[in-house]
C-alpha cells in the first residue's frame, strides 16, 4: 500500500536514498517471517511538511520491535535474526545523516509491527540555485 503527497522535483543523493528505502523495505517484509499475522501490510508513505521537510515512512504490521531494541537498531552490527549481520540499518543512518537526514523507528512491541521515518530537508532545483 502506498500514501504518496505530491511534491516537487527535489534534489536529494538517489543512490543513498535507494540503499535507504531497499533496506527498509527489505526488512519490514522480512518481518512477517516470525509472525502469523494473515493480513500482511507493508505501506510506503511520502508527506511534506511545513517545515520543509520530506518525510518517507515504511511501516509493517508484522513482528515489531521490543522496547529495549529501539535505542540500539542502528547501532554497527546489531541484529535480532539469526542470519542478520547488523549493518543494513546502521548503514542507512549513515545515509540518512550524509543527506543531513534522520532515520527513526517507533514500535509498540513484539507483535505490533514497526514504522521506520526518512526525515530530509526538502531541496528543490530553485531552492538550491537561491543559495548558490
Amino acid at each position: 500500500m502506498k500514501h504518496l503527497e505530491p511534491l516537487p522535483e527535489v534534489v536529494l543523493d538517489r543512490q543513498k536514498l535507494l540503499q535507504i528505502l531497499t533496506n527498509l523495505i527489505s526488512n519490514a517484509r522480512q518481518a512477517f517471517n516470525d509472525t502469523d499475522t494473515i493480513d500482511k501490510q507493508v505501506t510506503i508513505s511520502l508527506r511534506h511538511c511545513p517545515s520543509d521537510q520530506i518525510l518517507i515512512s515504511v511501516s509493517d504490521n508484522g513482528v515489531g520491535i521490543a522496547q529495549e531494541n529501539l535505542t540500539r537498531i542502528f547501532q554497527h552490527g546489531f541484529t535480532t535474526r539469526r542470519e542478520g549481520h547488523g549493518f543494513g540499518l546502521h548503514s542507512s543512518a549513515i545515509a540518512a545523516s550524509e543527506m543531513d537526514g534522520i532515520l527513526t523507528v517507533e514500535s509498540s512491541g513484539p507483535g505490533k509491527g514497526a514504522t521506520f521515518t526518512l526525515e530530509l530537508p526538502l531541496r528543490t532545483m530553485e531552492s538550491e540555485n537561491e543559495t548558490d
